[in-house]
């Protein structure tokens, strides 16, 4: 073994357990260690120290024939019968601590599928020309997924072409999510609220968390 070894060092590759390495370091087998130092890439410190470093005592490694779920997770989530309030709190049942979940597009139309859907401003009744945000957000709750899909101070009507006009209990809100699976992390960062004072936060500063 010691003689395979040496000779396989001396081609620029070192194989463990194995005859024919296929990479500088190729081990056929489990590794134990209480460090990993890595050169490239980010090099937090010009003396090589510890960069990677997981919640875990171990290196999670993704293996397709064994997980339930990519790495990177498409998903569409149709709701339909929705009130003209919009949605204020669904539970996706995603694993906020297995995943991180963002909102990459929607859509608001009637459950026809017809796109004849605008806004009521204040919910007063009338036409007057204004629109509410989006609020189109993914949030954690209770170690799970949450999505709101709204419009601030507004509430969806259906238009006057539509059949039956300004109903507000019949639309669907399709949802294109992001799952990404945690694999590596660094430090758990808890999250930070702030109260804004009242006004829109252009002078509000915000701590950063440790490490950043």
């Amino acid at each position: 073994m010691f003689l395979g070894l040496l000779l396989n060092a001396q081609s620029g590759r070192v194989g463990i357990k194995t005859t024919n390495p296929q990479e500088t370091l190729d081990v056929n087998g489990t590794t134990y260690t209480n460090s990993l130092y890595l050169r490239n890439p980010g090099e937090p410190t010009m003396t090589g120290g510890s960069f990677m470093a997981t919640s875990e005592n171990a290196l999670q490694v993704y293996d397709p024939n064994l997980e339930s779920s990519g790495l990177f997770n498409y998903l569409k989530v149709s709701l339909t019968g929705v009130s003209g309030s919009g949605i204020t709190d669904y539970d996706t049942k995603i694993d906020a601590n297995n995943f991180l979940v963002v909102v990459h597009n929607y859509s608001f139309k009637m459950n026809d599928g017809s796109t004849n859907v605008a806004l009521d401003y204040g919910d007063n009744g009338t036409n007057d020309n204004r629109q509410g945000s989006p609020d189109v957000v993914a949030f954690k709750s209770n170690g799970t997924w949450h999505i709101k899909a709204r419009f601030s101070n507004s509430r969806l009507i259906a238009l006057a072409s539509a059949n039956p006009a300004r109903t507000y209990n019949n639309f669907t809100v399709d949802l294109y999510l992001m799952a990404y699976k945690r694999l590596i992390t660094k430090q758990n960062i808890n999250d930070i609220t702030t109260d804004l004072g009242g006004n829109d936060g252009s002078s509000k500063t915000i701590n950063k968390p440790s490490g950043f």
